[in-house]
């Protein structure tokens, strides 16, 4: 490969990362250890909100976290408490909430997912009568005189 291939690909790789979607709504799922009190967690999710609001998120919602026995030991840790945040945010500060989280020792494991979007409704679930077609009709009726025969 000669020095001008290279260089003319180099922007087009750099304007595929700028053409990246701005943003998304994501899904926060934690583990916090239980080496903290109770009290300790309010906090920790006030802090996980901040993280968010500073790295340009907005928060969508939350589920409270309780404590959940690990199917296996994480950390050697059997239980955990198990939280859910929903948030927006764009790419640059998904990653840094990521490298907050990782370098948290509160925060034993994390995933951070894509909020599955609504499906849509089916056009068929919205027609309550839909019409037989005759191509089926008469598929209908052949699969009737072939079983019969039977």
């Amino acid at each position: 490969m000669s020095e001008t291939q290279s260089l003319k690909e180099k922007p087009a790789r750099q304007s595929l990362a700028l053409q990246a979607p701005a943003g998304g709504e994501y899904e926060l799922s934690y583990f916090l250890t239980t080496d903290i009190s109770e009290n300790s967690v309010d906090s920790a999710i006030s802090e996980l909100n901040l993280l968010i609001t500073d790295s340009g998120g907005e928060n969508t919602g939350l589920e409270t976290p309780k404590i959940r026995r690990l199917s296996y030991p994480i950390k050697k840790q059997n239980e955990a408490y198990f939280g859910v945040v929903y948030f927006n945010i764009n790419t640059e500060g998904l990653l840094k909430i990521k490298k907050s989280l990782a370098l948290n020792k509160k925060f034993l494991r994390h995933i951070i997912l894509n909020k599955p979007l609504k499906p849509k409704p089916a056009a068929a679930s919205l027609a309550p009568n839909v019409l037989i077609s005759p191509l089926t009709q008469s598929f209908d009726e052949k699969l009737e005189n072939i079983l019969n025969r039977q």
